[in-house]
């Protein structure tokens, strides 16, 4: 692993600074994860698990319509100019921003028979907010990484744990009512950390103008790009109204009790791929198969020696186990933190396949392959009134699965050509 590290510019550097930066990003989401699994009845925690959801696809239209195109670009430019179209890449995403926030809007009508109209309502609102911030504070994220300035990255995910902590506490300590408080400490931290971001991101003297950006030149590679995303983001919000229907929202908080304990891989996936996606990108648009290669060993390298020594630790209900004591619901059901740490590994997985199949323009058989993979969500998703709680593990495997042999299969192929 050292040799791979050296043998990449800058990589000893940057790695620590992505772990940082995944590590608090993964805590702060992880808090309020822990949050809402200890303040919510388990039905309101199944509710929230849907707004969860719509969260998720709310925040990928304007991240994959815009906001990964303009990273793409930002790739191709010399790296003292790799920030100064951020501006730009902002006022371009708040019209996307503004439209993926209707599934907030899909997830209040979808539950509004599983709760009460104040929990939908909370619900609904403090989502409505993170959505607004969190994929701009993400791309900010993003582009300091691509810039090289991880450091800065980890800046900002360090404060977005910091205001996380402090306004959990705060807001419990203030006895606000509980379903305002995990969404609502996420939008506060976001737009914090977002500040801190642009402040950092701005441009060195050094820095030259590139050609504007317009948006539809963005959304030419965006549309496919969101259409990749948004097939197994919906899938997932499918399945997990599929599982709430056939199992019930206690079977669902169940389900979200275990993704909490979880997390922290799927994040670091995300994390380690903000440093060595880049490097995967660069590799990808010129066809540099060995640095693409060291770029996706260290990654794999990483994530699936932290997903086995996490199974290890936390994967079952022991005393040496801290998740035991912070997330106590997911443990009810025995086995089922394990399958969905191994579900969250085989997902982390493909995550660098990914950014070299975007970097090597190959957007068009990215949706088509979302569409052969996705519908295994469902298919996991449909057996809930058999296995109950495990579905959406199930699901997760299945189309975890089949896409890393898709992606795989289509890197080679685009390195052959």
């Amino acid at each position: 692993m050292t040799s791979l590290f050296r043998s990449l510019p800058g990589m000893a550097r940057d790695v620590p600074a992505g772990l940082i930066d995944a590590g608090m990003a993964s805590l702060a989401h992880f808090l309020v994860g822990i949050a809402s699994v200890n303040l919510l009845t388990a039905a309101d925690l199944g509710v929230y698990a849907v707004f969860f959801a719509a969260f998720m696809v709310s925040t990928i239209v304007p991240q994959f319509l815009i906001f990964t195109p303009a990273e793409v670009a930002a790739v191709s430019y010399p790296l003292e100019n790799r920030l100064v179209q951020v501006p730009q890449s902002l006022r371009l995403g708040i019209g996307p921003t503004l439209t993926g926030a209707a599934a907030i809007a899909i997830a209040a009508v979808a539950t509004a028979s599983d709760t009460t109209s104040e929990v939908s309502l909370a619900l609904a609102c403090t989502a409505g907010v993170a959505v607004l911030v969190s994929p701009t504070q993400d791309h900010v994220r993003r582009l300091l990484h691509i810039a090289r300035r991880s450091w800065s990255a980890a800046a900002v995910s360090i404060t977005q744990f910091v205001v996380v902590s402090a306004g959990l506490g705060a807001l419990i300590l203030i006895d606000v009512p509980a379903e305002w408080i995990p969404f609502g400490a996420l939008a506060i931290a976001n737009v914090a950390s977002l500040l801190l971001g642009l402040i950092l991101a701005r441009p060195g003297d050094e820095a030259q103008p590139e050609p504007p950006l317009s948006f539809r030149g963005l959304v030419r590679s965006g549309r496919w790009l969101l259409a990749m995303a948004l097939i197994p983001f919906g899938a997932s919000f499918l399945g997990t109204l599929l599982i709430v229907e056939l199992a019930g929202p206690e079977a669902m908080g169940y389900a979200e009790a275990a993704r909490v304990a979880a997390q922290p891989i799927l994040v670091l996936g995300t994390g380690l791929s903000a440093v060595l996606g880049p490097r995967g990108m660069e590799a990808a648009i010129r066809r540099n198969r060995p640095a693409a290669q060291k770029a996706l060993h260290v990654f794999l390298g990483l994530i699936l020696g932290a997903g086995l020594l996490y199974l290890l630790v936390v994967g079952h209900s022991w005393i040496g186990n801290p998740m035991v004591y912070l997330v106590p619901l997911a443990y009810e059901i025995q086995g089922l933190v394990a399958v969905t740490i191994i579900a969250h590994v085989i997902t982390a997985a493909a995550v660098q396949y990914t950014s070299e199949l975007t970097g090597g323009r190959k957007e068009v058989e990215l949706t088509k392959m979302s569409l052969i993979a996705s519908p295994f969500v469902l298919v996991g998703s449909a057996t809930a009134a058999v296995t109950g709680a495990f579905a959406r593990a199930i699901g997760t495997i299945l189309e975890g699965s089949v896409r890393y042999g898709l992606y795989g299969y289509a890197r080679e192929r685009m390195y052959r050509d």
